[in-house]
């Protein structure tokens, strides 16, 4: 059982009860709203056209057999997978702010490894 369905079902309490069953109607209203969409292959979507990330389309679950948690998944890791490239392509390196970050934190002639770039970047 997630904590959601703890929460929803009393077994965290009568406050928490409350606060998730508010927090299903505000998801209802978002999907009245279109706020959230859901296309024909069962892909939840927030305001903005971001795949839901699991905690809300657990929510979005509870309220409608529209949304498919296999499609869903599959859609953010394709949504991910082409945002993680696009940054790649882009990234022109750390800022003179961001190595005196580094520096401040790891310290000065350290080696520090970007895992989404695969990058090392002297200090």
């Amino acid at each position: 059982m997630t904590r959601f369905e703890r929460e929803l079902s009393g077994e965290l309490g009568a406050f928490w009860k409350k606060d998730a069953e508010k927090e299903l109607e505000r998801v209802k209203a978002d999907l009245e709203a279109g706020k959230i969409t859901i296309d024909e292959n069962g892909v939840a979507r927030n305001c903005i056209g971001r795949v839901l990330m699991d905690d809300m389309l657990e929510k979005v679950q509870h309220l409608t057999d529209k949304a498919n948690t296999e499609a869903t998944r599959a859609a953010r890791e394709a949504e991910t997978a082409a945002f993680l490239e696009e940054y790649r392509k882009n990234y022109q390196g750390p800022t003179e702010e961001e190595k005196i970050e580094m520096r401040a934190a790891f310290g000065e002639g350290e080696t520090v490894f970007d895992i989404i770039t695969g990058k090392r970047i002297t200090l």
